[in-house]
């Protein structure tokens, strides 16, 4: 997304998205400082789910102001897991197995989800009914998104993905299921990998991955999309690179090779 004209000066910011009834910060764009301008990637976006941005201007030459976008949609026939703080490891979820192999939901997977609350029982002297106290219920817990693919690349960045990140994000369209949000950020505590070879076919494996609804992560997404070793490869000096861009600074952000 691209935020200009807040005015010459200091000014912070915070952005908010609105989908599925859920209006939450962007991640990275809380109280944000920046001059006149920015550029901005969500990358917990959700699916196929209509989503509005709110720019809320907290301090700055345009202090108190506030601007809503209009409604955008991300469509995907694919869904999509990946650790939170790293975009680059997203694996994609297909519909259903093809012959160029991959990855799908088990026909298990978000059906069932329990949602807890915490509950303290006290006694009342003289009464054979005790007084509950109970807590605000949580989100689901227990919610299944079991894999089953057939291809070893595909096995291979799904082990590398849960090795690395106990809390993923789980991004669905409604195509594919309707139960979830259309981003949903879970912790997974046990992944369980199951290989058999059927009588005819390639080798299947089956990714058994339960876990409970939590809160996003509030550590910024620090992704490098476009780097000095791209720029070394592709320029002999940093001047042609400047060179080549048009615009202004923040077209040359957008599009970095112009």
């Amino acid at each position: 997304m691209t935020i200009t004209g807040l005015g010459v000066g200091d000014s912070v910011i915070s952005v908010w998205r609105t989908a599925d009834g859920l209006r939450e910060p962007v991640r990275g764009a809380r109280r944000a400082a920046l001059v006149d301008s920015t550029y901005l990637l969500d990358y917990d976006a959700p699916l196929g789910r209509p989503i509005t941005y709110e720019v809320e201007v907290i301090s700055g030459p345009s202090g108190g102001a506030r601007v809503t976008s209009k409604a955008v949609t991300v469509n995907s026939d694919a869904a999509w897991i990946m650790d939170p703080l790293v975009p680059q490891s997203a694996v994609s979820i297909s519909r259903r197995l093809s012959r160029n192999g991959g990855a799908v939901f088990m026909v298990t997977a978000m059906r069932d989800f329990e949602y807890q609350a915490n509950v303290s029982m006290i006694d009342v002297m003289g009464s054979d009914r005790p007084m509950a106290l109970i807590g605000r219920r949580s989100a689901a817990k227990g919610v299944d998104i079991s894999l089953l693919s057939d291809m070893a690349e595909q096995n291979s960045k799904i082990r590398a993905l849960f090795a690395q990140a106990g809390q993923v994000l789980v991004r669905v369209p409604p195509s594919l299921s309707d139960t979830l949000p259309g981003a949903c950020f879970l912790a997974v505590a046990t992944v369980g990998e199951t290989s058999r070879k059927p009588h005819t076919g390639s080798e299947v494996t089956t990714w058994t991955i339960k876990g409970d609804t939590v809160a996003a992560p509030v550590v910024k997404v620090l992704t490098a999309t476009f780097t000095w070793g791209d720029v070394a490869i592709l320029f002999s000096t940093y001047q042609q690179k400047q060179d080549a861009a048009t615009g202004t600074y923040l077209d040359d952000l957008k599009h970095p090779l112009g």
